[in-house]
């Protein structure tokens, strides 16, 4: 004997998971999810709108990876129809997933590299190398 399911049954299951999001993570850096740590490649839908995800540096051997700084991007995840549809969102929404199925997003996690600090590319110049010493000199008197 079959058990058969009617199609509004169907339909309304159709709409219970929303898209699920892929975080791509290569190179094993520590990810975080609107805030909170997470190791899992695949996240269940939380909800419409743009995710944020921040990556720490991965550790280079026992030392910190100073080469590299922490870095943060946004996932935007779109709604299948637009708030102001309510209470038929629902309905396109269960269209829409029924002829285009789940529309997942993707991302790859990349950090970014370190760039040089100004500060250490710097000269002192000679003039301003002796007006230093003088400012030294009058530091040191005066104590």
């Amino acid at each position: 004997m079959a058990l058969r399911t009617p199609l509004p049954v169907c339909l309304l299951a159709a709409a219970c998971t929303g898209p699920a999001l892929h975080v791509a993570n290569p190179d094993g850096h520590a990810v975080f999810v609107d805030g909170v740590a997470t190791t899992a490649a695949t996240l269940p839908f939380r909800y419409y709108g743009t995710v944020q995800w921040d990556a720490l540096p991965k550790d280079a051997g026992d030392r910190a990876d100073w080469t590299r700084v922490p870095t943060r991007g946004g996932i935007a995840v779109a709604p299948p129809a637009p708030g102001w549809l309510f209470p038929l969102d629902f309905f396109v929404e269960v269209a829409d997933r029924a002829l285009h199925g789940r529309q997942d997003a993707a991302t790859a996690v990349r950090v970014d590299a370190a760039t040089p600090d100004p500060r250490g590319e710097t000269e002192i110049v000679n003039i301003e190398l002796a007006q230093l010493a003088t400012r030294a000199r009058a530091a040191r008197s005066s104590r």
